[in-house]
This record gives structure tokens, C-alpha cells and sequence, in this order.
């Protein structure tokens, strides 16, 4: 298993840090009245900027994600206050993991409220805040973590569905299971059937479920084709023009790994050699497509050892 710490170091390491005096803006992209998404890096999976949204009302604005440092999240405020001059009161984060929310201390101190699953625990955090802090700093780089402290403990915590009613706008918070993360959250536009994913879904279908579960995974992806969105964000990435379509995506590759996986449990297959009929990692990139792949693998060949073995209870 790859170090935390390692991975961190590693999640943008073929993005180097831009400066803060020439960090380009975010364009942010209207998807129906008053809905907007700001997009992150296409074409690079779970290695480029996350995907980040903003629902505007008449009472205030709503942001889903935060991005993964004060200076990125204030690039987003200022993406915000070009479209609107109407106060953010909450953000919702869509789960802990620090591309996600090491920006949210900016929309903090500018007054809005956090909603949050309140189950922060993740790989990445293993070694406690102190060590996180430290190993996304040399990811992102010291400019970019200019004033950071934690803001991802929620003032309203999510933990099954809450809805949120502002300006006459419906938003549905809704935590699907630790399928990404323990601290998985949608956000579901119901009106405008648009629906935040945050990193259940990614450009190329292949989630990652190291920190959650490959069946919280299937029952997440269910949860969506009932939704059936017209319009879904993912966590990164292009928005696909079916949104259907990657989730059947998902769905086949998830659950051809859970196959695969149990082939080679059944026959007593290591896993080491299970995972040798897959590409190699790619080195020095823990979440690139070939490295999730695998790590993933991984993580499924676990869940499916238990379930041989009638253990699925204690699976961490």
C-alpha cells in the first residue's frame, strides 16, 4: 500500500504549483438559471483541479467544494463575485479529502456556514492534521497555503438527507454511503435535475474506493440512475453529455474488478498475482488511471477475501 504521504506528495505532481501573481481565473459555466459550475482540468482524471459549482438565490449563494487550497479557493470567490454580489451563506463539502476542501477556510471568514458529512477520516489523513497539512503543502506549494486552517467540520452535519430551502430554491443534500469516502455527500437540484457527484463519479469511470467501498459504490451508482440527473457533475473532469452513460460506465467497471476479484479469491489466487495481470502503477503517480486501477484491485480483492470468508463486518 502506498504511504499517505506518498500519495499526497504525488496526487499534482505533473502540475507544478503556478504562482499566485499569474494564477489564472476560473470561468464559471452556467448549467440552468442561477446554476453554475466551475470547471477543473479535463482529459486528467482523479490528477487535475477538482470540478466546484455554485447555486445563486435570492437569499444567498450556495457552494458545492471548495477546492484544494486558500489561494484556489479564493480564485473561486472571486469566479463567484463575478456572477453575483449575493453573500455565500454555506458551502457544501462533497467529502474530506484536501483537493476538495483546503480552500474552505476562505468562504469561512467570508461568513458562510460549512455542511459537511461529519466522518473526516481518509487515507490521506492517517497520519493527523499535522502531517496532512504538511505533506499538501509540498503538493500545492507554501503560496498557495498562505493563511490555511481546517474548515471542513460541518455546522450542519449530513449523515442520511437534508434539504435546504433558500430564495425558493430546493437543494437536496444526500449522503449515499462511504462509497469515494466515509463522508461521501451529493448534492441533488431537483427542479433543475442537476446533480453535484462529487468524486463518485470521475471523467473516466474509474472511482476510486480505497477510502470506501466497492459496494457503497454500486449502491451510490443505483442512487443516481434513479435520480436519472440531465445534467451531473463530476467530482473531476469533463461533464459528460450522457450522465447515464458514465454511470453504466462505473457500474461496469466496478463491478467487472468485484468479478475479477473474486475469480481469484475462489481459486486461491495471491493477490499479488491478481494484481500482476493488470498494467503497472504508474511511479511517482498514485492516482493516475493505470494507479487507481490497481489500487482499487487491491482494495476489492480485501473486500472479497472477507466476503469468502464470511468477514465482511470487520472490513475496515
Amino acid at each position: 500500500m502506498i504511504p499517505a504521504a506518498a500519495l499526497l506528495t504525488c496526487m499534482v505532481a505533473t502540475a507544478p504549483p503556478t504562482r499566485a501573481d499569474s494564477a489564472p481565473g476560473f470561468i464559471p459555466r452556467r448549467l440552468a438559471d442561477g446554476v453554475y459550475v466551475v470547471p477543473g482540468d479535463t482529459g486528467r482524471g482523479s490528477e487535475g483541479r477538482p470540478n466546484a459549482g455554485f447555486i445563486v438565490t435570492s437569499e444567498g449563494v450556495v457552494v458545492v467544494d471548495a477546492l484544494g487550497s486558500p489561494r484556489d479557493g479564493h480564485t473561486l470567490l472571486q469566479a463567484i463575485r463575478g456572477v453575483t454580489r449575493e453573500p455565500v451563506r454555506w458551502l457544501v463539502l462533497t467529502h474530506h479529502h484536501p483537493d476538495h476542501h483546503f480552500g474552505a477556510i476562505v468562504f469561512k471568514r467570508a461568513g458562510a456556514r460549512i455542511i459537511a458529512h461529519p466522518d473526516t477520516r481518509t487515507l490521506a489523513g492517517e497520519g493527523g492534521p499535522d502531517a496532512l497539512v504538511a505533506d499538501w503543502t509540498r503538493v500545492v506549494g507554501r503560496d498557495a497555503m498562505r493563511g490555511f486552517a481546517f474548515a471542513d467540520r460541518p455546522d450542519r452535519a449530513v449523515t442520511g438527507s437534508d434539504t435546504l430551502r433558500l430564495g425558493g430554491r430546493t437543494i437536496v443534500i444526500v449522503h449515499p454511503g462511504a462509497a469515494h469516502t466515509a463522508g461521501d455527500l451529493m448534492v441533488w437540484l431537483p427542479d433543475e435535475r442537476i446533480l453535484f457527484a462529487g468524486d463518485i463519479l470521475i471523467e473516466d469511470g474509474v472511482t476510486m474506493v480505497v477510502d470506501g467501498s466497492a459496494a457503497a459504490l454500486e449502491r451510490a451508482l443505483d442512487q443516481i440512475r434513479r435520480l436519472a440527473p440531465r445534467v451531473a457533475v463530476p467530482g473531476h473532469g469533463a461533464i459528460p453529455r450522457d450522465p447515464l452513460a458514465l454511470v453504466a460506465r462505473t457500474r461496469e467497471y466496478i463491478t467487472g474488478l468485484e468479478s475479477d476479484m473474486r475469480a481469484a479469491v475462489e481459486h486461491g489466487v495471491p493477490m499479488q498475482r491478481a494484481l500482476d495481470a493488470l498494467p503497472p502503477a504508474d511511479e511517482q503517480r498514485p492516482v493516475s488511471l493505470a494507479s487507481r486501477r490497481r489500487r482499487n484491485a487491491a482494495r476489492v480483492y480485501v473486500e472479497e477475501e472477507h466476503r469468502y470468508m464470511g468477514l465482511e463486518d470487520s472490513l475496515p
